[in-house]
């Protein structure tokens, strides 16, 4: 089974930036794409294909590099209509990008559904490959980091609103990792178009906005219909990281094949001016932004905990100069 990298590199100059990002560069998503392309060519992947609505515009940005450098360009059929303003506006042209590519990829391939802001660090275990190839679909599964956040109960009402039906298993499922095979997206496809219009009638009463909600529900949909899927998170196929985040200890995303970075999209996009993807160069960065991470995690912690202090403190002085 081949595999088929890609990323979505969705361009308006007028829409609402990703919420993790920065940089007001509209373009500054293929500097992460061309980062990513270095890396998957460092580990011996196949070439990333940028899919984007401005190939013109995107082809200029690569211009500079080396033709055997490049990503490859797919222009992107766009077809979703939603308010510019909606968060994470530019994630929701996914279902696009998988409607386009289940009409044109091969039957020995695997769509790699990666998000830009992403390093490849080991090849994908072969395995791990043909057991999705063999389910159809391998998704990374991070329920157990949004449904503590957030509340299980919240998480769930909002999968089964955009689903419009009770699910057997509700799992969230992260947006930056997905493979696919051709038959697998012509049936997920249409029922991601129906949680995708049931996700924006219901806008209002949903909680979380972005392509993972209504692209969690269709997967929860087909599952409970009997469809195979691979949960690739516990195979360490991918870790998504955090800078100062202590859900995982650090020395664990090394291990992974990718590792999604996305509140490290500045650092990429130092990375992407290296001719080549140097592994250890982008570990000693990542660890000082980790480290740097946590002294803001720890002068937040303190700040909160001084803020209590004091609002303590007048409390009890308010209610002895009551009693006074």
């Amino acid at each position: 089974m081949n595999l088929f990298p890609c990323t979505l590199v969705y361009v308006d100059v007028d829409a609402r930036p990703g919420a993790n990002s920065t940089n007001r560069d509209p373009l500054s998503y293929v500097s992460q794409a061309i980062c990513l392309n270095n890396s998957l060519r460092k580990v011996g992947m196949p070439t990333l294909t940028i899919m984007t609505n401005a190939p013109v515009l995107v082809a200029k940005r690569l211009e500079s590099m080396a033709p055997e450098h490049r990503p490859a360009l797919m222009t992107l059929n766009a077809t979703i209509e939603l308010p510019k303003n909606t968060p994470f506006y530019a994630a929701h042209f996914k279902l696009d990008l998988m409607d386009q590519m289940a009409d044109s990829l091969p039957a020995d391939t695997m769509l790699l559904l990666l998000d830009a802001d992403m390093v490849a660090l080991l090849p994908l275990d072969r395995e791990l490959i043909e057991r999705c190839a063999e389910a159809g679909l391998g998704a990374f599964d991070i329920s157990d980091q949004v449904f503590p956040a957030y509340g299980s109960d919240r998480v769930v009402a909002d999968l089964e609103i955009v689903a419009n039906r009770r699910l057997r298993n509700p799992r969230w499922y992260g947006g930056e990792f997905l493979l696919a095979t051709a038959d697998s997206l012509r049936r997920l496809v249409p029922c991601a178009r129906a949680t995708y219009e049931r996700y924006i009638s219901e806008s209002e009463r949903v909680k979380h906005h972005g392509d993972e909600a209504f692209i969690s529900a269709a997967l929860n949909v087909l599952i409970d219909e009997g469809h195979g899927l691979i949960e690739v998170g516990a195979y360490q196929a991918v870790g998504r990281h955090w800078p100062g985040n202590n859900y995982r200890d650090v020395r664990w995303f090394r291990c992974c094949s990718f590792v999604h970075l996305p509140g490290g999209k500045a650092l990429l996009e130092k990375e992407a001016r290296f001719v080549d993807f140097a592994p250890d160069r982008f570990w000693r960065r990542l660890r000082m932004a980790h480290l740097r991470g946590r002294v803001r995690h720890a002068v937040k912690r303190i700040a909160r905990w001084l803020s209590i202090e004091r609002l303590a403190m007048r409390s009890a002085y308010a209610l002895r100069s009551e009693k006074s």
